[in-house]
């Protein structure tokens, strides 16, 4: 059996990274990903696959022939920014290149190529609507840069902002030659893009970065196109083909290691087969696989071809911002199971109606157990914060989407309805999800805020009835103190008229002491007292009671 054959054979890479990394954690900082970190990033993703040598000779290139950059950007910008901003990284270029007396020698490719590749003023200039940016109609094109790959393929990268995010979009495509362009499937597995791609990161950075990398890591999308020659012109019928041209572009022995098929639909007037686990982060992310069979359906992606890395940026933040949703949810969840355990373990008698007699353990455990609900609180009121946030970013990136295919529409003169209807069905599933979590949330929220305040109600109210015993107590000994007091401080004036005798006298015994008579008269008025106050409190609490 002939083995089948794809025509000018093109890829496009797609990854994305956040720039600012925020953490659902109260105490965690944010992490800013800077530039030159990004651009050691892309550099050794080109590497990687084989592409740097390619970049460094096109850049020596550029230094030797500077007039036809200048004959590109003459027509839209004013001859001195022109000026003003070619010199400056070929001029770093040629530093490198040259290195003079060696005085720059700790000059690194990575900074080389962020002032080639990025204006290190970039987002300055355009955060404040410079008239150099508003010349060019893309600014976000600075970045392009032509390669070649092996004696096939040429292609060319674009590094860019889209708004948070950095993208970065690897175009690798055979060129189109009558009779020469043919590629077989099984040659495909050539343009297998590297593991530092699918990771987000790359093993030969240092550690914190590739950290960094990986937690601002958006995700990836492929889209594989080439023209068929083929007899079975319809979605299902071609389905095969697409399931061939992923495994042999993964290079695995059967579609179980591959993304699982997701859905297919025609595109551009071509059949497009889309391979991605919804729910889960597939280690290979997604991979569209675009199968051509006219001219013109090819003519129309490269019309909106500008407009598929915002695209795709916009779908990879919807669907790690609900990935993200689960994993709080599921942290949300865990905590009401802790809530639910605090309450099993509350003392047996707080369910009776006899008064609380909590044991000065059980109080302090009781009094700790708020404490840990507290800080629970906070905790759990965060996740739900977060649960909202991601809600509404998927909502903010589905109307960017959504208003990205309809630009598409408008440039390449296509209906797009089914792309936008699937994948409004899929992010208004999502966004449903999160609402539904919120909800079953909020009961644990208001289960929480019942367990703090019945723990708070019940240490209240013991500490209440103790404050109360100690104050009954203070009362009736400083009114037995009192009394006493004042019959002692008397007691002596009784018994002034007799004469007092002392155990060495010979008249020792007839009669008693003055000062036991005054002892036993204290307390004995003392007792009263305090009898009486006890009397009183009691008669008061009848009283109070209904």
């Amino acid at each position: 059996m002939t083995e089948p054959i794809i025509y000018a054979p093109e890829i496009r890479l797609f990854t994305y990274h956040l720039k600012r990394l925020k953490t659902t954690d109260l105490k965690a900082t944010d992490k800013d990903l800077d530039l030159r970190s990004m651009i050691a990033y892309y550099l050794q993703l080109l590497a990687d696959y084989g592409l740097l040598n390619s970049l460094i000779k096109k850049l020596q290139q550029d230094i030797l022939f500077p007039l036809s950059i200048w004959e590109s950007w003459l027509p839209d910008i004013d001859k001195i920014q022109v000026l003003v901003w070619w010199s400056q990284p070929n001029l770093t270029l040629l530093k490198l290149f040259i290195d003079l007396d060696n005085h720059l020698s700790s000059l690194t490719l990575e900074d080389v190529i962020q002032d080639y590749l990025f204006r290190s003023d970039f987002e300055k200039l355009t955060s404040a609507n410079s008239p150099f940016f508003q010349g060019i109609k893309n600014p976000g094109k600075i970045g392009i840069q032509r390669i070649n790959f092996n004696s096939r393929y040429r292609g060319f990268f674009h590094p860019q902002y889209i708004n948070d995010s950095y993208s970065f979009l690897l175009h690798l495509f055979h060129p189109q030659k009558q009779g020469k362009d043919g590629v077989k499937f099984s040659e495909i597995a050539e343009l297998r893009p590297p593991t530092s791609f699918f990771n987000g990161t790359s093993s030969t950075l240092d550690q914190p970065l590739q950290t960094h990398l990986q937690q601002a890591f958006w995700g990836t999308t492929i889209l594989f196109s080439g023209f068929i020659d083929s007899s079975a012109a319809s979605l299902e019928g071609s389905k095969p083909l697409a399931n061939q041209l992923l495994q042999n572009l993964l290079g695995v022995e059967s579609l179980e290691s591959a993304p699982p098929f997701f859905a297919c639909r025609e595109f551009l007037g071509g059949f497009l087969y889309e391979y991605q686990d919804v729910y889960n982060r597939h280690p290979y992310g997604q991979i569209l696989i675009l199968l051509i069979f006219l001219e013109e359906s090819k003519e129309k992606l490269n019309a909106v071809q500008w407009s598929l890395p915002e695209l795709f940026c916009y779908e990879r933040k919807i669907f790690q911002n609900y990935l993200d949703s689960r994993g709080e949810y599921k942290k949300a969840n865990q905590d009401i199971e802790t809530i639910e355990e605090t309450i099993r373990t509350f003392p047996p008698n707080i369910a009776t109606n006899i008064p609380p007699d909590l044991s000065d353990k059980e109080l302090r455990l009781l009094k700790q157990e708020i404490k840990n609900l507290l800080d629970l609180s906070l905790r759990y009121s965060q996740r739900m914060r977060s649960l909202v946030t991601f809600e509404n970013t998927i909502e903010i990136n589905r109307q960017n989407y959504l208003n990205t295919l309809t630009r598409m529409e408008v440039k390449s003169q296509s209906d797009l309805t089914g792309w936008r209807n699937q994948s409004n069905q899929i992010f208004g599933m999502f966004q449903g999800q999160i609402k539904a979590d919120l909800v079953y949330l909020q009961q644990g929220e208001r289960l929480l805020d019942t367990a703090i305040n019945t723990i708070r109600g019940l240490v209240e109210i013991d500490q209440a009835e103790r404050d109360r015993i100690l104050e009954n107590n203070i009362q009736i000994i400083g009114v037995g103190i009192a009394v006493g007091a004042i019959v002692a401080s008397t007691s002596a004036l009784i018994f002034q008229q007799e004469p007092m005798t002392f155990p060495w006298e010979a008249s020792h015994g007839d009669r008693p002491h003055p000062f036991i008579f005054a002892l036993l008269l204290s307390f004995a008025f003392a007792g009263l007292a305090s009898l009486v106050a006890i009397a009183l409190i009691k008669f008061r609490k009848k009283r109070r009671s209904p």
